[in-house]
């Protein structure tokens, strides 16, 4: 295929890389994407091509053999700063910590945050003056501002709400502190290149990746007598 990091590879490769190390097959990764079976398969064997993942046989299941390169590369070709749309508002509460409260008890359009007020809640390093959110359309920004009480600006709001080009950004999505937060490689692919600190975030919170599939490898191991 011609561009591994394309939206709708990214789908695929955002699914193994926060499951790893589980295997997939083209069938169940296809369903869990959201995509074509082709595309699925696509992906898989452009993934082999590349050494970044393995299948043991025709009919057994695809699993990464390199997430730490995969990730890295898509961080790397990933601009979140300058090719996401993104709808502007202005809070009057300036800390970050209190802002996150105003979620509490919300029930709005479905959303997600990230950035380094996403780090902020997963893996604390940076302390960050303005908020990115994603959100499924400007409709529900909209309505996410008049639940949170915003004023729209133009241009340096300190809410920015980030509208996803698809419903994969939100693959992984946990709560955190009572506010819904996108997994950690999302977070880490959307951080890597922002300025601002962005890629001293990312490498705090690639700690806590790594440890985390390294944790999951361990478990696999202990359940498959290794």
């Amino acid at each position: 295929m011609g561009n591994l990091f394309a939206r709708k590879a990214t789908n695929i490769i955002r699914i193994l890389l926060n499951s790893h190390p589980r295997t997939w097959t083209a069938r169940d990764l296809a369903a869990e994407a959201g995509v074509a079976l082709g595309q699925a398969s696509n992906v898989s064997k452009a993934l082999i091509r590349e050494r970044l993942a393995l299948r043991d046989s025709a009919r057994s299941g695809l699993k990464l053999m390199a997430p730490l390169d995969l990730l890295k590369r898509w961080a790397a070709v990933h601009n979140f700063a300058a090719n996401t749309k993104f709808t502007e508002y202005y809070s009057k509460e300036d800390d970050i910590s209190r802002f996150f409260l105003k979620f509490k008890g919300k029930n709005g359009p479905e959303y997600a945050v990230t950035g380094l007020a996403g780090a902020l809640l997963v893996a604390p390093h940076v302390r960050p003056t303005n908020v990115h959110i994603y959100v499924k359309s400007a409709e529900d920004a909209k309505k996410w501002a008049g639940l949170l009480d915003l004023t729209p600006v133009e241009a340096n709001g300190n809410v920015r709400f980030a509208i996803a080009e698809d419903a994969g950004v939100f693959h992984g999505a946990r709560e955190v502190n009572g506010v819904r937060v996108v997994s950690d490689v999302q977070l880490y692919v959307d951080l890597l290149n922002y300025p601002a600190r962005g890629e001293e975030a990312a490498q705090i919170l690639l700690k806590t990746i790594e440890k985390k599939w390294n944790n999951n490898n361990d478990n696999n191991n202990e359940q498959t007598g290794i």
